[in-house]
């Protein structure tokens, strides 16, 4: 988008500038003419009076005197009042030989009229003596419009760039979107609904955690209370035959209800977050491990990682890579030397990661480290998980369920 913008920003500056330079072109060729004309206007009333001059000594106008009075790209006529037009060329004169198309001046003598004439070409001359100039000048234009449309260019696509990341964000299940502050109605329209579906999905997200955990509640806590019952009832010793079957088929059937519910919860916990955005755990454990390795590189410390368990197990990247952000941020801050992540999958589907450092900095955790704990535990909680453990040498775990 940046290099279309600069381009088209480049393009545009130069066929403005190509507009403005004909309409200039056609302007001054008109005011040329006009100050060749006066300037010929003026030769030929001097010319005039010296050939009036010549005449009243009573010398002739041949051509031989008017050669010397004519200038090298111009020509010059004197017609009498009687006989043959007198006419001399200068050495550089071009023209039609007083043909229409050549710029011309007269004044009137006592016996004749003095014509001087001057072809055309002599405006394309000084119109075509400056085209070098003019061409470096264009030079300087394209590179200044391009500097300048790379700058604006740059302005205007960073908030869609910032944007783009975003929608990748949300795309692998991340809440957390780093959206652009900017002044650029679509832009802003933009923001706003990738905000918004953000917040959608972390409710729909919060509506089903409780939802699982209401189910199980309101469900089980009655069929267990109502198992009991009927352990108790079908233990009784006076009960007859008849009432012992039913209260043993009351407990299959109570058995069956809470496997049903089991399954529901469990259903509610397992579906996917965001559809299609799904990773495999071999390949989730190298991008986040090689994202990590190279911000860490920075501060000369190194980072290992492995893959355990089952790994064609998929899981949804953005919750994830969020709250190891978090915990990799807070392993950095409090901890020292090289960190290790593992990540393990396990039965059913849960995922275990463990993060650590090889030894923990001689200082007190600080409120900042307390916030991104207190957001990892959020966020995993959230996610039907828990987060273990607070010493960095020791190792923080994160359990997460499939999704």
């Amino acid at each position: 988008m940046r290099n279309r913008l600069t381009s088209a920003f480049i393009v545009l500056s130069i066929l403005l500038l190509l507009g403005a330079g004909v309409v200039r072109a056609f302007v001054l060729r008109d005011l040329i003419r006009e100050q060749e004309s006066t300037h010929l206007q003026q030769q030929s009333v001097l010319i005039a009076e010296i050939v009036a001059t010549r005449q009243a000594g009573g010398g002739s106008i041949d051509s031989d005197f008017l050669s010397g009075l004519v200038a090298p790209d111009g020509r010059v006529e004197y017609t009498p009042d009687r006989g043959e037009p007198v006419v001399a060329h200068g050495e550089t004169y071009a023209g039609s030989d007083g043909a229409p198309g050549d710029l011309a001046a007269s004044a009137t003598v006592d016996r004749g009229a003095v014509t001087v004439s001057q072809s055309p070409e002599v405006v394309q001359d000084i119109l075509g003596r400056d085209v070098g100039s003019v061409l470096v000048l264009f030079l300087m234009i394209g590179v200044l419009a391009g500097a300048i449309g790379f700058v604006v260019s740059r302005a205007l696509s960073a908030p869609f760039q910032q944007l783009a990341v975003a929608a990748a964000a949300l795309g692998r299940g991340r809440f957390d979107l780093d959206l652009p502050r900017t002044r650029i109605p679509e832009a802003r329209a933009i923001a706003q609904a990738l905000g918004t579906s953000a917040a959608q999905l972390r409710d729909r997200l919060r509506r089903e955690r409780d939802f699982a955990e209401r189910a199980s509640h309101v469900l089980r806590t009655p069929l267990t209370g109502l198992r009991l019952e009927l352990e108790e009832l079908s233990l009784r010793d006076d009960l007859p035959e008849d009432v012992r079957g039913t209260a043993a088929r009351g407990l299959a059937g109570v058995d069956q209800m809470n496997a049903v519910a089991g399954e529901l919860v469990e259903l509610s916990r397992s579906g996917t977050l965001v559809e299609g955005a799904e990773l495999p755990l071999v390949d989730l454990a190298t991008q986040l491990a090689q994202r990590w390795a190279d911000r860490l590189a920075v501060r000369d410390r190194t980072l290992t990682a492995s893959a355990e368990g089952d790994l064609g197990l998929t899981y949804t990247p953005g919750p994830i890579e969020y709250v190891l952000d978090l915990l990799l941020a807070d392993v950095v801050r409090r901890g020292t030397g090289a960190v290790r992540i593992v990540f393990q999958g396990q039965e059913g589907g849960h995922l275990r990661v463990k993060v650590s450092s090889e030894g923990s900095a001689d200082r007190v955790r600080g409120e900042e480290s307390d916030n991104r704990l207190d957001q990892a535990r959020a966020v995993v909680e959230a996610l039907g998980g828990r987060v273990l453990g607070d010493d960095p040498a020791c190792g923080l775990e994160v359990l997460l369920p499939r999704r």
